[in-house]
């Protein structure tokens, strides 16, 4: 192992053991409730919400899954040191905690900001963590932010609020969400919350840009909806911990789903077995859709580049600029591409090393010592009878 290998190592030994010890900061034990996350994870996928729960020892932790996961803790402290910054009275991880059909539900909120001018208002700001910023809110997204929100309305003057810092201090428990924010920040809020403007929103970042989805309001059908899809998750892994439910009856997601890529119980699911899968029909059609229009615009392009590269060959431009509008081209000869006959140095080789009197070399293997081999990739063989 290369001393550079070791300290990747030690890099993701260290991640994995800071990133147990700030979610159980943070969330608490989360064997012992259903949170916002958890209800968003059991509708995308319930083989997958139940096994994490079942087996949370055995998920992934390369370096690169913990980086994946970490980094949206590093862009919550982020937005934390903005929101310092701006003066803005905010609390983190405020934990909302109610019983519901023999459940624990939790919801932990990233942010809650509060103002009393022009009018008493709160909001909520879920932070999420994306490779690409989604053009629409995953559905996950949208129930996690509709369960808290929907809490914080239903839960407003019920004494169901709790916070423990970021040092894992317990702050108070037990309090309405007007007595958090007196005491938190001295404020005054009105007991009956139809008199306060509370909405939601979900802040999408990628590591170059940011995306906005919301508002999002207190919707009674979405947040019974939430709740009981967080029973229904805790009676399942119940059972399957008592034995009686077997995890074959824990139905997978159905179709291509992003999650599948990542998941850590992929290697036998049931969704993948077998060699008829008329489910995917819809996924498959639009992929073609797509590849007909990518050959399409492909054509078209390769057209204009060539009517361009014509007009500016006409134009005897010297290699000088031409500008449009908005627009600036070019064109330049490239070099042709290099490329290493073996055969040929091999042979070479070879004629060197006989007159120089060198026996026994094996020139072959010599050069297949040398050679560097990229990284092995995947291919996907489609064809459509459309």
């Amino acid at each position: 192992m290369t001393r550079g290998n070791k300290l990747l190592q030690l890099i993701r030994a260290g991640l994995a053991q800071h990133s147990a010890r700030t979610t159980e900061q943070s969330l608490g034990d989360r064997s012992k409730y259903i949170g916002m996350s958890d209800v968003g994870a059991y509708l995308t996928c319930q083989r997958m919400a139940v096994l994490n729960r079942l087996h949370p020892e055995k998920k992934d932790k390369s370096l690169s899954k913990l980086l994946t996961l970490n980094r949206g803790h590093w862009f919550e402290n982020g937005i934390a040191s903005i929101l310092n910054e701006l003066n803005f009275p905010f609390v983190r991880q405020l934990e909302i905690g109610i019983d519901h059909d023999f459940a624990e539900i939790k919801a932990h909120l990233d942010f809650v900001l509060v103002s009393t001018s022009p009018k008493p208002t709160v909001r909520i700001l879920e932070v999420k963590s994306c490779r690409e910023l989604p053009e629409s809110l995953y559905a996950s997204y949208e129930m996690q932010v509709y369960g808290q929100v929907g809490l914080l309305y239903r839960h407003w003057d019920g004494p169901d609020f709790s916070l423990t810092d970021e040092s894992d201090e317990f702050q108070f428990g037990g309090l309405t969400f007007p007595e958090v924010a007196r005491r938190l920040w001295g404020i005054d809020l009105p007991d009956d919350v139809t008199q306060v403007d509370i909405e939601a929103w979900v802040l999408c970042l990628s590591m170059t840009e940011a995306k906005v989805f919301g508002p999002y309001t207190a919707n009674e059908d979405m947040l019974d909806l939430a709740l009981d899809t967080g029973a229904d998750l805790w009676r399942k892994t119940s059972y399957i911990k008592e034995g009686s439910l077997d995890i074959s009856a824990v139905h997978p997601a159905l179709g291509f789903k992003g999650i599948c890529e990542s998941c850590d119980w992929s290697s036998d699911c049931p969704k993948f077995a077998g060699e008829e899968h008329p489910n995917l029909e819809p996924e498959l059609d639009e992929l073609a859709a797509w590849k007909r229009e990518k050959a399409t615009l492909e054509a078209k392009i390769k057209t204009r580049e060539s009517a361009m590269k014509s007009w500016y060959e006409r134009a005897n431009l010297k290699g000088n600029w031409i500008t449009a509008g908005n627009h600036s081209f070019k064109v330049s000869e490239i070099p042709g591409r290099r490329k290493l006959d073996k055969d040929a140095l091999e042979a070479d080789l070879e004629n060197i090393f006989r007159l120089e009197g060198i026996e026994g070399i094996d020139v072959s293997a010599l050069i297949e010592r040398n050679e560097e081999i990229g990284e092995p990739s995947t291919r996907l063989y489609f064809s459509s009878s459309m």
